[in-house]
């Protein structure tokens, strides 16, 4: 496990459990003595390599807070679109259309009548 990479710490943790419970299986299955004596030191490499990655998960998500704070900084708001809401497409202007020059207009306002 790279200390350098601790966004690899989860999937790495999730191949770990899996292991894990496909040897706890095996033991509950297994029908001589050798064969459980293979998955315990099996079992044992598997249970030091989570104590190791563990504390790895601590910083993947400390350092997916960091990056979404400066995310939400800066502006970058992501919406969470939901799966039945349709996504709706940003019509580009097109490259050979003038834009359209903003005027500005003064407002006309009626002056009181004096009596």
């Amino acid at each position: 496990m790279d200390p350098r990479h601790p966004e690899q710490a989860i999937s790495r943790m999730r191949e770990l459990m899996k292991q894990y419970d496909r040897i706890e299986s095996d033991m509950n299955k297994a029908t001589t003595s050798a064969k459980l004596a293979q998955l315990e030191r099996e079992g044992g490499l598997v249970v030091q390599e989570i104590c190791l990655v563990a504390p790895r998960i601590h910083e993947a998500m400390m350092q997916t807070s960091r990056q979404r704070r400066h995310d939400l900084s800066y502006g970058i708001i992501e919406k969470d679109v939901n799966k039945n809401e349709e996504k709706v497409d940003i019509e580009e202007p097109d490259v050979n259309e003038k834009p359209k020059k903003k005027t500005t207009r003064k407002k006309k306002t009626a002056k009181k009548a004096e009596k």
